[in-house]
């Protein structure tokens, strides 16, 4: 983050709130605020808005950052980008792999960086974890699970409308697991889904299939919470226990089990969004954005396998 950063958000969520304003206070980082439904003063914000449209014609902000329900990602992203700048968009970027192919053609052609914030693979322990099974090569299974309670009537992630359902919500991590770990040709797959009432996906259990390598998924609403990603290598495996949302406030720990041991690897408090953010800024410092091009539409391509 060399050069001054101005970012424009877009939206007032829990997140925004909770990790992407906090961030920005803690590094001095200039911000403005476009929410409709939010009408007090929010500290810290260079400027308030209540009209998103507005907020893109008069800002002077390098950056977007779209956090709004996922039914207004692929319209405000795409209004962006004809405004000239990056964009940064909450996961998932887009319901449909045709808008997301559109907004990536869109950010080549303005030469912008468009990125789908996705960043619980930033925090040091995914690295680690790597390190302590000896890297892809070796690894043999990944299991991941990721359960939540129901979520309450009225959720945002149980609304059809606005495109919630476990694999708008937890499909972009499905999907970076596959990235991150293997990126490997798929050569089978199983999958189940759920579906409540509403005919909304409510969870979806994976078994993908590579040369030599497997990978397991559950992707829940509606259960005893779990949140871990479990790698498997010849000699050892490695259960990350707040593999998805880690704090970034505490220390964390990884379960090393050997054919004979039991052992916990102390991981230092970690913040994954400021690693992700600083990776990002890096990107359009150096007008480098084919990485986050291609991440989008790999990961768009493996959640349509989900379907």
């Amino acid at each position: 983050m060399k050069k001054e950063t101005h970012v424009l958000l877009i939206g007032y969520s829990k997140l925004a709130r909770k990790r992407i304003i906090n961030l920005f206070i803690k590094k001095k980082i200039k911000f403005s605020v476009a929410s409709k439904s939010y009408k007090g003063k929010i500290d810290y914000a260079l400027k308030q808005y209540n009209n998103y449209e507005k907020a893109l014609k008069d800002s002077k902000a390098k950056i977007v950052y779209i956090s709004l329900p996922n039914s207004l990602h692929y319209i405000w992203a795409k209004k962006a980008l004809k405004h000239g700048f990056h964009v940064i968009v909450d996961k998932p970027i887009c319901a449909k792999y045709s808008h997301s192919l559109d907004l990536v053609n869109l950010a080549k052609k303005k030469n912008r960086l468009i990125s789908e914030a996705i960043f619980f693979n930033y925090h040091s322990q995914i690295k680690k974890s790597l390190e302590i099974v000896g890297g892809k090569k070796n690894i043999s299974k990944i299991n991941a699970n990721f359960t939540i309670p129901k979520p309450p009537k009225g959720s945002i992630l149980l609304s059809k409308k606005l495109k919630g359902g476990v694999i708008m919500d937890m499909g972009p991590y499905a999907a970076s697991l596959q990235r991150i770990f293997f990126n490997t040709k798929i050569i089978e797959r199983k999958i189940f889904i759920k579906y409540d009432k509403k005919k909304l996906p409510i969870e979806i259990n994976l078994n993908f299939f590579y040369k030599n390598k497997t990978y397991d998924g559950k992707f829940k609403f509606d259960g005893k919470y779990k949140n871990q990603i479990i790698i498997f290598s010849k000699n050892c495996k490695v259960k990350i226990s707040r593999a998805f949302s880690p704090p970034e406030d505490s220390d964390l720990y990884l379960t090393i089990y050997k054919k004979n041991s039991i052992n916990e690897k102390k991981i230092k408090k970690d913040n994954c969004f400021e690693n992700y953010f600083k990776k990002i800024s890096s990107f359009i410092n150096k007008d480098r954005y084919s990485q986050s091009y291609n991440q989008i539409l790999v990961d768009h391509k493996f959640r349509d396998c989900i379907k």
